[in-house]
């Protein structure tokens, strides 16, 4: 079984460092870019799903000690409903 000099253990040899940087510019750079298009492209938005009163869905058993105690505290008022319907549609019927 072949030694090893402890000294050697840490070292490469002088022209993989060539090949890292072609790599690194060629491979990696070009990669992150498709990625971040990817990311942010802009994407298709779903329809919001109709509001239908379910007993067992936004229940309030007591007031949330925040804004109008209705609201959640991440509430949405595009994607989150309150009991009575979307925000948007129950402003309309009024």
């Amino acid at each position: 079984m072949p030694r090893f000099d402890i000294r050697q253990m840490g070292t490469m040899p002088a022209n993989t460092a060539g090949l890292w940087k072609r790599v690194t510019f060629l491979l990696a750079l070009p990669a992150i870019a498709l990625c971040a298009l990817n990311a942010f492209s802009g994407h298709k938005h779903d329809e919001r799903e109709p509001f239908a009163k379910y007993e067992y869905l936004r229940r309030r058993t007591k007031r949330f000690p925040w804004g109008d105690g209705n609201r959640s505290l991440f509430h949405n008022a595009e994607v989150n409903a309150l009991p009575e319907g979307y925000e948007d549609e129950v402003a309309e019927e009024d």
